[in-house]
């Protein structure tokens, strides 16, 4: 509910699953596509520890070039678009302290992908 604001944040941070639905997956990378809106926030797919991703199959795009052009009708069509688009292909990596490379700061530290066939 983006009516409960920081709340949510405060939800997700006590949360051990975050369950999210992919707007696509990208079987070049393997990775998923999240948008954010004030209806969709962030936090539950990045501050519990596990993340299940429920990704229908027709959204299976097979590279990034597909995601554009997925995007540019959305916008041709006047589809409001996200405030954020997320392409997620793995682990994090930072090398922000002393330059040293650091993997899985942030998001989850767990995924699974839940494939499923359209209604």
């Amino acid at each position: 509910d983006p009516k409960l604001g920081h709340e949510n944040i405060i939800h997700a941070e006590r949360s051990q699953i975050g369950i999210v639905f992919a707007e696509a997956g990208l079987t070049e990378s393997g990775g998923i596509v999240l948008f954010s809106s004030p209806e969709k926030g962030r936090s539950v797919s990045l501050l519990p520890e596990t993340s299940i991703v429920i990704l229908r199959k027709s959204d299976i795009l097979p590279r990034v070039a597909q995601l554009a052009e997925r995007l540019h009708k959305m916008a041709q069509d006047g589809i409001r678009m996200p405030s954020c688009i997320n392409l997620i292909g793995g682990a994090s990596s930072t090398a922000d302290i002393e330059l040293i490379k650091v993997w899985g700061v942030h998001g989850p530290v767990h995924a699974a992908y839940l494939i499923i066939e359209d209604c």
